[in-house]
Order: C-alpha cells, then structure tokens, then sequence
C-alpha cells in the first residue's frame, strides 16, 4: 500500500477504538490502553499508550483528523 493509499485508509475508518496492551513491568503486569483505526494501533510522536481509555480514543481521532486534513489537501478525498 503506498503512503495516499495508507492515508486514505486511515481517513476513511469508520470508527476510532482502543484495545489494552498488557506489559510485564518489574515483576507486575499493567495493563494500558492504545488507540486503533481499523484494527491497527495508532501513535502520533512518542504517544502510544495511555492510562486511561478515554486518551486512548482522543488519540485515535486526532490521528484520524490529521488524515482527514492531509488527505483533503493533497485533493484525494472530496472536501
């Protein structure tokens, strides 16, 4: 898939969800949220896992807006 096949991709995903990530930390698991488009976990610079679902989602939607604006801009999808 080339990038403005990815970016439309991405722009045109229905809904933004979150799925729990679980990691093994000095001994204990904790478990943190991620957000994903389209069954893929998304991140915007260092941000990826969050303590709460609620960020999880706000950054699933923020990476989903980017797209959408790219995406207008470069005229692959109708403004």
């Amino acid at each position: 898939m080339t990038y403005n096949e990815r970016l439309i991709h991405y722009a045109t995903a229905p809904r933004a969800t979150a799925g729990q990530i679980t990691k093994f930390i000095d001994g204990d698991f904790v478990i943190t949220w991620a957000g994903r488009l389209r069954g893929v976990f998304v991140k915007i610079g260092d941000d990826f896992t969050f303590d709460t679902k609620d960020d999880a989602l706000a950054l699933a939607r923020r990476y989903r807006q980017e797209c959408i604006d790219e995406a207008k801009a470069k005229g692959l999808i109708d403004a």
